[in-house]
């Protein structure tokens, strides 16, 4: 187990960012150590001082905040219309449907209501099984499921758990023919609300032989994610583990931020329900009746993040016999989830348990960008990334090109590829068939992406795009990479 002799760690207070303070900031330098902007027990006095990334950061994550009461109306309004007009066949037959009285009104927990994700990429269905690319499927005979394609599935599955439970139980049992165990909804002391979901499902009700974790993800209308994702926060997990991001921790179920040892007991014995709890407690009882069953973990954005904590906490914890089942981890535009020293402790752990940690990154999808790689804030991907050049083409990189958001030498690519999937958008439904055809919202988001460079990329259509069309390039100066990715 890790050792504790460290409970080192910053933690920033956007919502009491100031006028005041970015005048003092940006004019005067002056010191965050001692403002109210920042609590903090480290020995690095680096990371006390002016940095402008940092400051940036807090006033976006200020605005957030602002938004974040008008996000989630406007949220409500903009998906309670979509699934008005989708529920009634169309913007016609539901002025038909007013006048006759066969008005469909839309139920948030029905398994017809889609949120604004589910709009944009409709799709249920998973890919028909054919022969996969070794780099994905090499090892997948040794648990009977070659007809899988994981990076289909895992994704699919990282893009429903944005829906409520309904849907989500209906397209697992009804469209994949799988069974669906559980959709939970837990409790994120980062936002103070029951903001955390994630489901899990087994490829078959008896003798199963896979278990699915997904953890839902950023949501486009809750200011709050928003700011966690790009949150600086840290907690040290001890010399051993190193720094972890604050918030993604306490999404997944931290209940002291000053303390890890207090705030990861290896019983909880609490009345809220925290996600790691819940999860542990579900995959234990799934491999008691299923002991040869593999678990795969997954999400989309934070749950990619939630993701990748998730095996780290159980590491913590010396749960050995869940080690051994866990099969891999599969993300998708995940941020960043710690420091460099984290990076290496997983890489080192998760190496003799299993070697399947996917990274999947989009074009210049912005969250993976996110927290910032610098020598204030110390974030740092780690074990590889399969990047997606296009929906078309990807490689096993160490890193994915500009990895801080804030790029000005990447910018004119960004916009010019923003244009390129457009474009593409519009006639890819007549060249790859209909099942790749895009609706009006899934267009009118990829305009946002003309706008702010790198938004559209997050989309999980193109990560569900990518992963069935892109043709993987192993080249001899990336074979490292290619170990990395697969630790």
């Amino acid at each position: 187990m890790a050792s504790f002799s460290s409970t080192e760690y910053v933690i920033y207070h956007p919502e009491k960012l100031g006028l005041s303070d970015v005048f003092s900031f940006f004019l005067f330098g002056r010191r965050l150590h001692g403002s109210e902007l920042v609590e903090l027990k480290t020995q690095e006095a680096k990371l006390t001082g002016f940095n402008f990334i940092t400051l940036l950061t807090l006033i976006l994550q200020k605005i957030l905040l602002w938004l974040n009461g008008p996000l989630a109306l406007l949220g409500r309004v903009v998906e309670f219309i979509l699934n008005l007009i989708s529920l009634n066949g169309g913007p016609f037959k539901l002025i038909l449907h007013l006048l006759t009285g066969k008005l469909v009104i839309p139920k948030r927990d029905s398994a017809e209501f889609r949120s604004l994700i589910g709009h944009i990429d409709g799709r249920t269905d998973l890919q028909k099984p054919k022969p996969f690319l070794s780099f994905y499927e090499s090892s997948m005979e040794k648990i009977n499921l070659s007809a899988i394609n994981m990076i289909d599935l895992t994704m699919m599955a990282a893009k429903i758990v944005y829906e409520n439970e309904a849907y989500v139980k209906n397209v697992i049992t009804n469209h994949w023919k799988m069974n669906f165990v559980g959709f939970y909804n837990c409790w994120n002391e980062y936002v103070k609300g029951e903001e955390t979901q994630a489901f899990i499902f087994t490829d078959r009700p008896l003798d199963a032989q896979l278990i699915v974790v997904a953890f839902r993800g950023t949501e486009p209308f809750n200011g709050k994610d928003w700011v966690t994702d790009i949150d600086l926060s840290w907690l040290s997990m001890g010399e051993e583990m190193g720094r972890v991001h604050l918030g993604f921790m306490k999404a997944l179920g931290l209940q002291d931020d000053k303390d890890a040892k207090k705030g990861w007991p290896k019983t909880y014995v609490g009345t809220k329900r925290l996600a790691y709890y819940v999860i542990r407690e579900q995959i234990t009882a799934l491999l008691k009746i299923n002991p040869d069953a593999k678990v795969i973990v997954t999400g989309h954005s934070l749950g990619g993040a939630l993701a990748t904590l998730f095996p780290s906490v159980l590491m913590l914890h010396q749960e050995e016999s869940l080690l051994k089942s866990l099969y891999g981890v599969y993300t998708y535009g995940q941020p960043r989830v710690g420091d460099k020293k984290f990076g290496s402790y997983m890489s080192g752990q998760l190496n003799p348990i299993f070697r399947r940690y996917f990274r999947v990154v989009y074009r210049y999808d912005m969250v993976p960008r996110v927290p910032f790689d610098d020598k204030i804030s110390q974030f740092s991907h780690f074990g590889g990334c399969l990047y997606y050049r296009s929906w078309f083409k990807g490689e096993v990189l160490k890193e994915e090109p500009a990895r801080n958001y804030f790029s000005l030498f990447y910018l004119p690519s960004k916009y010019f590829n923003a244009w390129l999937d457009l474009f593409r958008a519009l006639f890819i439904g007549f060249t790859k068939g209909k099942d790749y055809r895009e609706s009006l919202v899934s267009i009118l988001f990829r305009v946002l992406g003309l706008i702010i460079p790198g938004a559209a990329s997050h989309s999980p259509r193109d990560y569900v795009n990518g992963g069935r069309l892109a043709k993987i390039t192993i080249t001899e100066e990336h074979e490292e990479e290619e170990e990395a990715i697969l630790v």
